[in-house]
């Protein structure tokens, strides 16, 4: 959510600087190439940034208290493995989840037993990127290969 902010108002100064770059030498004509004009039309610009960058942080703050609610609301089955007893877990992965995020939370299930060793895993594989959003149900029988398969599956 927040790239595409910056993404977009990168994108918005690009835009802004080519058409100044064209328009500029004709608006030397015009009535605002005074200082206190130019200062005015800077102001009003500044305050329009940071009515978007208010807007947008609430809006992301939103969505992390959403993604953390999702995280806390996960459903499980299980989540005291012994031995000879299997752990079963839907694992539900949100749009923008990480790798580190999603092998912590495997583990903190009780799935795996090494985060950084699946997160390596799925890293050296080049797996990482290809992690698909969904909710998937996961055992802890399954290995590390069998796991990255099922998460990095297009549904």
């Amino acid at each position: 959510m927040l790239r595409d902010i910056l993404r977009s108002a990168g994108i918005g100064c690009l835009l802004a600087g080519g058409i100044l770059y064209f328009v500029g030498p004709s608006a030397a004509n015009s009535p605002q190439t005074n200082e206190a004009g130019k200062i005015k039309a800077l102001e009003q610009e500044l305050e329009a940034v940071k009515r978007e960058l208010a807007i947008a942080q609430r809006t992301s703050s939103v969505d992390q208290q959403a993604n953390a609610h999702k995280d806390t609301a996960a459903k499980e089955e299980a989540t005291t493995p012994s031995d000879g007893q299997v752990t079963k877990t839907i694992l539900t992965i949100e749009p923008g989840a990480v790798s580190t995020k999603i092998s912590s939370r495997l583990e903190r299930a009780g799935i795996i037993e090494s985060a950084a060793e699946f997160d390596r895993y799925l890293q050296e594989k080049g797996l990482s990127g290809r992690i698909q959003v969904g909710e998937y149900e996961v055992d802890s029988t399954m290995d590390l290969k069998t796991l990255a398969s099922i998460i990095t599956k297009a549904k």
